[in-house]
């Protein structure tokens, strides 16, 4: 009886050991599955998007059909809950200086809007958004403009075409997420990617181009002409010399409202202020600057604004 007992117990003994070694197996099997598809899902969740057609992808490229001198470009780059297949399009031949134009507007339900709109200046250097300041984009130079609450824009230029974009919901849309989209732009037909989330870049200013060297006349005279046009003044940056006699004349070029009048620095801090009209197409004044630094000029209002660098005297 004592040995059946004993092979009793050791047969109790190899069941349980096949048993607990079954059990493992099945675990192992299991948790293996588990964390493979935990990793592929990682993997999967953190994988660029294979290029796919954007939704308003057919509807932009029927409207090119109406736009024979450039493409119309698109951003790859939305922030999420816009509207990309409700896209609105809208053929213009009368853009900011007459030329033919499109603009692209994208909306949420709950009421966010992103404005593109797309032309080829006449002049690029003439059209500048006033009150903007230079940053860097993939594009090379661009243009940000912030109004308190109310207003974003980025301005870029690719080859001859120039792209604004802008919102009135900077509190949806912020300034980064702007330069995001603007840095994506491409054409419908390129067949690009698009997509909802992206590392935002960093908004770098760019350096201002140096100041224009404002030369010295036969008489000894600094004299500088100083246009106004509905793009600002030109030259917008001017350096003159410390001590030395200055001549202004400042002229308007287009309908530039407010920025008829100039407001100038002249002497020891002091302004002057010059008005032009449709009778008086130019006015003069002349000065010699005594304290060196940047001394700021600007219309009544203050959209229109420049810089006068004082330099002292070169040293021999």
């Amino acid at each position: 009886m004592a040995r059946v007992t004993t092979e009793s117990a050791a047969g109790r003994r190899r069941r349980t050991m096949k048993l607990w070694h079954k059990w493992w197996w099945l675990f192992l099997i299991v948790s293996t599955l588990v964390a493979g598809g935990a990793l592929a899902a990682w993997r999967l969740a953190s994988t660029e998007p294979a290029p796919t057609e954007p939704p308003e992808a057919a509807k932009v490229l029927q409207a090119q059909e109406a736009v024979k001198n450039f493409g119309i470009l698109i951003p790859a780059y939305l922030p999420k809950g816009f509207d990309r297949a409700g896209v609105e399009i809208k053929i213009s031949d009368n853009g900011p200086s007459g030329e033919p134009s499109v603009d692209l507007v994208y909306r949420t339900k709950k009421g966010a809007t992103i404005f593109l709109h797309e032309w080829i200046p006449g002049n690029p250097e003439l059209q500048t958004l006033v009150g903007s300041r230079a940053i860097e984009t993939k594009w090379g130079k661009g243009w940000l403009l912030t109004q308190s609450e109310s207003l974003v824009a980025v301005w870029v230029d690719l080859g001859p075409l120039r792209v604004s974009i802008s919102t009135s919901s900077p509190d949806v849309v912020y300034r980064e997420r702007m330069l995001l989209a603007a840095n994506t732009l491409g054409l419908a037909s390129n067949m690009q990617a698009f997509s909802f989330t992206s590392e935002l870049p960093v908004i770098k200013d760019m350096a201002p181009p140096p100041p224009f060297d404002v030369p010295t006349n036969e008489q000894g005279i600094q004299e500088l002409n100083l246009t106004i046009t509905p793009g600002g003044y030109s030259p917008m940056r001017f350096a003159v010399q410390k001590d030395v006699p200055v001549k202004l004349n400042f002229r308007a070029l287009g309908e530039v409202g407010c920025g008829s009048t100039l407001i100038f620095p002249t002497e020891s801090g002091g302004y002057a202020a010059l008005s032009i009209s449709a009778e008086q197409k130019m006015q003069s004044i002349e000065f010699t600057p005594q304290l060196a630094g940047d001394f700021a000029f600007h219309c009544t209002t203050n959209c229109y604004r420049g810089i006068m660098t004082v330099e002292g005297k070169n040293q021999q």
